[in-house]
């Protein structure tokens, strides 16, 4: 071998001149720190060229172009079952002899097979600001000897291929030829503390504060959330502490006496020790500023390391998805003057900022067509033309509103109170059938069609029809739906009240009588703990989901027969259910884009089994018949059998409510196909930067893009435009959306005040005692797991108390593991007040501003049958 082909595979991290093209973004970037004198640990990278060597040596290119032909990464199961043959393929496959001596030459120039090292990939596409592709593949750490070095690399080059790298490169347009991976080796750092410093706040966007992750031992403990690390907050002015919050853990990763590493416990002596003294800290402070201002002031996401007292830089990148700076008082006033808009119904779906084309299509178009549907069907078109004023619907600051006033006059007033005694006929005797027999048949359908279709072959016309047509066919089973929602809610209500009157103080809510129903929710639980008993029957994989964040969980599992079965397992769960929404907006992922509740939820029932959830159905329901004949004994005869009846009609509807619910938004997945499918011609049409730009283009302007490509033109500036609305969008997320607008004031027919039908109580400001609505009955006491979204939904700790903004379908595996639900949004309606119910578990939904409020990790006592959340003395959220 001549030293020019030793030098086409492996290039030293000093050489200044490697390219991303080369050796990958963490490979380019590494090397550009050692240019510029930061202490960064020595090594090399093997280059894309040996990548692509090893690829065609070994007759990989035909077989990534088999398995991957045709597949959709909407479809987990394909994704998973093709991704799955490639990483066998690879690990089968010999690296060239002339790579695997440049890559030993390489290694014994940092000291051979005696050296241990860490083994990192680099892929051309990652910490790219636009893809953020960091965390896509893989890493290895204290591997030492030549095998186990060469065995590492394969694997990283393997790791370009995962179901979750491969569905990720597919969604934001990165074409699969031109993917490559380059892999860095350098010293393995044995790190007596670690983390991750940033250069802005990553959670505020404060590009005045600096913050600081920290954890005994090797920084993979705090990049994968396995502890919670010490955190401290900086004034970059002056580089003083503004904050400091001591970490949670008592384990630290270190290197094994062998290869790889081991969690162990941290020693009692420093277990009240902070791992960043004062002086290291402002080093390192120090030292991150000079990687910023080289970086020409472009905010930092710096992984650090400290043995023996020096710092060593491990990666430095662009932060990726750094939120705007604050928007300070946002102003909630209506978008018509003398006008109400409230928070509640379908609008409880949509808890974020919504992007522009699911306002544009579904909230101005879709829900409007729904209505007045809804509206015919019950003979009512008329009296809605006069009681509402148009829109329905509409936004303040990017948040969706219902509007919630009537026009009440002579003319209107009879014909509303007519309307309320006939709607609930209709409801009972049409309503709940047209829903059950027409409209979901209807929608199933329809999106079983539009799924049957192959959006490569399709034409720009027809995926702009198929996104119509789906918006259209979800909004119009919505408000299908809802009437089948609102049957239960009636019979509910009515019974509660019933209750209330019949058999005051007693504690008796309609809540209690209405659990153990089978339900979808619960059939997607059993299925996860069936797969959950199945992995513990293999060591080896019950092993790697213990060692493995939730977050990587896929790329953890062996390569066996049990691993595989699994990963299969879990292809096929998400089939079945991860059309789950998280958000009704189409632009948000659904469960199946981003399936982490899920693996949270099996990586717990595989370490922590607990009692099969169709054993606490089963109990559930034998207890609720116990309650209730002990409250029908209880009662006179006559208030015995109005009892008995309203019961036996509050089951009749109640399981309905869950069934519909589990439908909505099922048309997502292929309708967000389409749309990435259009987005990708755009991109490389040079009209827009990334597919999902086309979320932020109104219907309007994305026919005009489609125009503009069909005649060859880039004529608007519609990428421009798309990550203008991008970033306000991402500024409206840390916005509060009050219950109504303007915020004072309250929904209402007429004289009527209605607030206890809003979405969200309003609590005093400094209230020990949160209210809000008992949707759920029972009391708990317990700390609080605060997950505002579902990138923290690895942050949930087993029977601790759910505080988060609301819930939608996709955040059921979470609430499996919780000991009660708080919620700033959401009423008896609600998804999560369902599913409560469903676990057996106390819930107050509406709150207002739980997640403002509490602290993560503080204890608070939840009571279902009050609707009170109690904050313990002297630890509110600030």
């Amino acid at each position: 071998m001549t030293g020019a082909d030793e030098h086409e595979w492996v290039a030293s991290l000093d050489t200044a001149a490697a390219t991303r093209a080369e050796v990958g973004g963490k490979g380019v970037s590494l090397a550009d720190l050692v240019a510029a004198g930061f202490p960064v640990p020595p090594g090399f990278a093997v280059t894309t060229a040996a990548y692509r060597r090893f690829v065609a040596t070994s007759d990989l290119r035909a077989a990534l172009a088999t398995a991957l032909a045709g597949i959709d990464a909407a479809k987990p199961a394909a994704l998973e079952t093709a991704t799955a043959a490639i990483g066998r393929q690879f690990a089968a496959a010999p690296i060239p002899p002339a790579i695997a001596a440049a890559i030993l030459h390489a290694y014994a120039a940092i000291g051979g097979p005696s050296q241990p090292v860490a083994v990192r990939s680099s892929a051309t596409s990652e910490d790219l600001l636009e893809n953020s592709f960091a965390g896509q593949q893989a890493t290895f750490l204290n591997v030492s000897g030549d095998d186990a070095l060469l065995d590492a690399v394969r694997r990283c080059w393997a790791s370009l291929w995962t179901a979750r790298a491969s569905g990720y490169r597919h969604r934001m347009g990165v074409d699969a030829d031109s993917a490559a991976m380059g892999v860095v080796v350098q010293t393995m750092i044995p790190a007596d503390a670690a983390g991750v410093l940033f250069t802005a706040n990553p959670i505020t966007g404060d590009r005045g504060e600096m913050t600081i992750d920290a954890a005994f031992g090797l920084g993979e403990a705090v990049v994968s959330g396995l502890v919670t690390p010490e955190t401290h907050v900086i004034d970059k002015a002056n580089l003083r502490q503004m904050s400091f919050a001591p970490g949670g853990g008592e384990i630290a990763i270190v290197p094994t006496g062998g290869q790889g590493t081991v969690a162990q416990p941290i020693p009692t002596a420093l277990r009240d020790e902070r791992v960043l003294p004062d002086a290291l800290r402002e080093d390192l402070v120090r030292l991150g500023l000079r990687v910023e201002r080289h970086a020409a002031g472009k905010p930092q996401d710096i992984e650090w390391a400290i043995a023996d007292g020096k710092i060593w830089l491990l990666q430095a990148r662009p932060i990726a998805a750094l939120p705007p700076a604050s928007m300070g008082d946002a102003d909630w006033e209506p978008p018509e003057p003398g006008t109400i808009w409230i928070r509640r119904q379908v609008v409880e779906h949509m808890p974020a900022p919504l992007s522009t084309l699911f306002e544009d299509l579904y909230l101005g178009d879709a829900l409007e067509r729904s209505v007045d549907a809804v509206a015919a069907a019950m003979g009512l078109s008329d009296l809605f033309a006069r009681l509402y004023a148009r829109p329905y619907f509409a936004t303040v600051n990017g948040y969706a509103y219902m509007r919630g006033n009537l026009d009440l006059n002579r003319q209107t007033i009879p014909a509303l109170l007519r309307s309320l005694v006939a709607g609930p006929i209709w409801l009972f005797r049409y309503g709940v059938a047209a829903w059950r027999d027409e409209a979901l048949p209807a929608y199933v359908a329809t999106t079983g069609r539009q799924r049957q279709r192959e959006p490569s072959v399709m034409s720009d016309a027809e995926l702009l029809a198929g996104i119509h047509d789906l918006a259209r066919a979800d909004a119009r089973y919505w408000f299908a739906a809802a009437l089948a929602i609102g049957a239960a809610k009636l019979t509910d209500d009515l019974l509660d009240r019933f209750l209330m009157l019949a058999a005051p103080g007693r504690g008796l809510r309609a809540s209690l009588f209405l659990r153990g129903f089978p339900s979808r929710a619960l059939a997607a639980e059993a299925e996860l703990e069936a797969m959950a008993a199945r992995a513990r029957t293999s060591e080896p994989v019950r092993a790697a989901i213990a060692a493995a964040p939730a977050a990587r969980l896929l790329e953890a599992l062996p390569d066996t027969p049990a691993g595989r079965a699994l990963r299969d397992d879990i292809a096929a769960h998400l089939a079945r259910y991860g059309h789950r929404i998280y958000s009704l907006d189409f632009a948000e992922p659904t469960l199946a884009d981003a399936p982490l509740p899920v693996l949270v939820r099996l990586k717990r029932a595989v370490l922590d089994p607990d009692r099969g959830m169709e054993a606490r159905r089963v109990a559930a329901a034998r207890e609720s018949d116990r309650l209730a004949e002990d409250a029908a004994a209880s009662l006179d005869p006559l208030r015995r059998a109005v009892f008995l009846r309203l019961l036996d009609w509050a089951r009749r509807y109640a399981p309905n409510r869950e069934e519909a619910l589990f439908f909505v938004g099922a048309a997502w997945p292929t309708l967000r196909g389409f749309a990435h499918e259009l987005g990708r011609r755009l991109v490389a049409a040079g009209l827009l930067s990334t597919p999902d730009d086309v979320f932020f283009l109104a219907g309007a302007e994305l026919d005009a893009a489609v125009a503009e490509r069909t005649a060859g033109r880039r004529q608007v500036a519609f990428a421009d435009l798309a990550r203008e609305r991008r970033a306000l969008r991402e500024a409206r997320k840390r916005l509060h959306p009050p219950a109504s607008s303007p915020p004072s004031s309250g929904f209402r027919l007429g004289p009527f005040d209605l607030a206890a039908r809003e979405s969200q109580r309003r609590n005093p400001a400094g209230a020990a005692v949160l209210h809000g609505f008992a949707v759920s009955a029972g009391r708990a006491v317990a700390p609080a797991s605060v997950i505002r979204s579902p990138l923290e939904f690895d942050r949930m700790e087993p029977g601790t108390i759910l505080v988060c903004p609301t819930t939608t379908p996709a955040w059921t595996p979470l609430l499996a593991q919780a000991g009660g639900l708080v919620t700033d949004i959401g009423g008896v309606l609600a998804h999560g007040s369902i599913v409560a119910r469903e676990f057996g578990i106390p819930a107050v939904m509406g709150v207002g501003e739980a997640t403002e409020r509490i602290a993560n990790g503080q204890t608070i006592a939840v009571d279902g049958d009050a609707g009170t959340v109690t904050l313990e003395a002297g630890a509110l959220a600030t």
